[in-house]
């Protein structure tokens, strides 16, 4: 069996940046359900809570050293608050956070953690992303939109979720623009079923 230590963690990292950056970074992600949505959009400071590690960066210069495969074993460290087990089985499957935007996934409200209650997740049962305010560091909203807070692989129990509801489309947009440009997932023949607050978001290009 493979030794983990804080090298091959510090190497998903890097991974994990790379495809962070590539399908995330910079986009916001409409997730649709029940005739309602979500908004979830991926900023730099959002990565370093997705990890498991603690470190002394801040958010950003985190997120840019693993995005130029520069952090060292000396900038990450573990604790009480993030244990070194659960490190390990999030940064195995971190890489593949995108995969909610493409593939079957689930919205799920009111989800207890053992630290955390959130009230939105996104999931695919093999892993969630716990879902937060987008506010700034004085704790004032910055947009509508949630930003991930916590990336869980620990098995959560039915009874920890409220409810859940099917994704039946995701949309694209660069979080810049005003509309969104593309669609994820979904079968665009179903779109004309939509919300038309839904509708009223997109411009979507063929």
């Amino acid at each position: 069996m493979e030794t983990i230590g804080k090298s091959k963690i510090i190497k998903r990292i890097h991974k994990a940046a790379l495809s962070y950056n590539q399908y995330l970074l910079g986009k916001t992600y409409m997730f649709v359900y029940d005739n309602q949505f979500v908004e979830v959009l991926f900023k730099k400071s959002s990565f370093l809570h997705l990890t498991g590690v603690g470190t002394k960066l801040n958010a950003k210069d985190f997120h840019t050293h693993a995005s130029r495969n520069q952090l060292r074993p000396g900038e990450i460290f573990f604790s009480n608050e993030h244990p070194f087990d659960l490190a390990v089985q999030k940064t195995a499957c971190l890489d593949n956070l995108y995969k909610l935007t493409v593939t079957d996934s689930m919205i799920t409200t009111d989800i207890v953690t053992a630290t955390f209650s959130y009230e939105l997740g996104v999931t695919n049962f093999q892993f969630i992303i716990c879902l937060g305010d987008d506010v700034n560091q004085e704790g004032r909203m910055v947009s509508n939109c949630k930003v991930p807070y916590s990336f869980r692989i620990e098995n959560i129990h039915n009874d920890k979720y409220g409810e859940l509801h099917e994704v039946t489309h995701v949309f694209m947009k660069n979080t810049s623009n005003k509309k969104y440009h593309a669609m994820t997932f979904g079968d665009k023949n179903s779109m004309k079923d939509l919300p038309e607050e839904v509708l009223k978001k997109l411009d979507l290009k063929e």
